[in-house]
């Protein structure tokens, strides 16, 4: 599991574990590692709203699993999924209440990629470029 916050395109908060706990398939690995984020980008919103910078719009966060992204907005849940309800219905929360925006990303330009597994040259150094705050996200 990895994610990385930025603001103003500098990297701000990150993180880059392995997963305490085993899932049974793709889209609820990165469900967890969704929920685990948005904790994260909770706080660093109340940090902001502290120093005096109220964020007015949603937070986005780009995930490659369209799984995860149809689970994240919809409020459907099926047998499948039950088990990972309580995260479900947390990220649900989150987005209904516009404090983050779950948007769709290709794989080929999911920068949090750098911390979960080896690359090719190109990808590494582009992604590198945009933590270091050297390219936009999403830029090529």
């Amino acid at each position: 599991m990895a994610y990385y916050l930025f603001v103003n395109n500098a990297t701000f908060s990150w993180r880059a574990t392995l997963s305490q706990i085993i899932a049974l398939s793709t889209t609820e690995a990165k469900l967890m590692a969704l929920a685990g984020c948005c904790c994260e980008i909770v706080w660093a919103r109340k940090l902001a709203f502290e120093l005096g910078f109220p964020q007015l719009k949603p937070t986005d966060f780009y995930e490659d699993n369209t799984g995860c992204i149809a689970l994240a907005n919809h409020m459907h849940l099926h047998g499948r999924s039950k088990h990972i309800a309580v995260r479900v219905c947390f990220i649900q929360k989150l987005i209904q209440d516009g404090l983050i925006n779950v948007k769709q990303c290709p794989t080929a330009a999911q920068t949090a990629d750098i911390g979960t597994k080896a690359l090719p040259r190109v990808p590494f150094e582009n992604f590198t470029d945009q933590l270091l705050g050297d390219k936009l996200v999403g830029d090529k």
